[in-house]
């Protein structure tokens, strides 16, 4: 690593810093009066690619200040249920946060925001909050195909009592409907009548030469 002394090399504080910079999920850590400490790179290029730089990215924003603010959340009722979720890990009364959201209105992608406490490794005392965000775009697209393909697939299992002659099915309730409105009222299929070649011949016999003629 060009240009890094050795003393830095051996750095707990510099090396946490170095793998923060590396992971590809935006990472915060805030203290405990819900002020930005510091960001990692991926939180710096997010924010410059969402629009929300100078703000985001500098660490000396105090979040909680900034959203208790009605004006900076436009409105979004469930801004005010975060803080307060974020003020309860600070607080030590909620043991974690998450929620989804999008950056901003004419973004179509989805990230995750997470806060977790961060504690002192020997008493356990809370002395910050660390935020994490990660891009969970294409999970929830794929949630959405998801429930899409589940809401028109409608299986029909089991046995079906069916009229040998009229073809009519026997219901739920013990009534005998007509296939047609069995089959619609239980799936998302719809019908259109057509007549097929046998029943021309046995019920039509003088339409049945153009069957047989091989003619459209």
């Amino acid at each position: 690593m060009t240009g890094v002394g050795g003393n830095a090399l051996r750095d707990p504080f510099f090396l946490s810093q170095e793998a923060a910079n590396c992971l590809p999920i935006s990472l915060a850590i805030l203290d405990p009066e819900g002020t930005i400490r510091y960001v990692n790179q991926t939180w710096i290029r997010t924010a410059e690619k969402y629009g929300l730089s100078p703000l985001w990215d500098r660490p000396g924003m105090n979040v909680l200040k900034h959203f208790g603010n009605p004006a900076n959340h436009s409105g979004k009722p469930d801004i005010t249920e975060w803080l307060t979720r974020l003020q309860r890990v600070l607080d030590g009364t909620l043991p974690s946060f998450n929620a989804e959201m999008q950056l901003c209105a004419t973004s179509k992608r989805w990230y995750r925001l997470e806060g977790v406490p961060l504690r002192d490794a020997e008493t356990s005392e809370i002395r910050g909050l660390i935020l994490l965000y990660s891009d969970i775009t294409i999970y929830k697209e794929t949630e959405s195909k998801l429930r899409e393909a589940f809401s028109q697939a409608h299986i029909l299992h089991g046995l079906l009592p069916i009229c040998a002659v009229c073809k009519k099915i026997k219901d739920e309730l013990n009534s005998w409907v007509p296939i047609e409105e069995y089959l619609k009222a239980r799936t998302c299929a719809d019908f259109t009548h057509d007549i097929c070649p046998d029943c021309i011949r046995s019920h039509y016999p003088q339409y049945s030469r153009i069957l047989d003629s091989g003619d459209p």
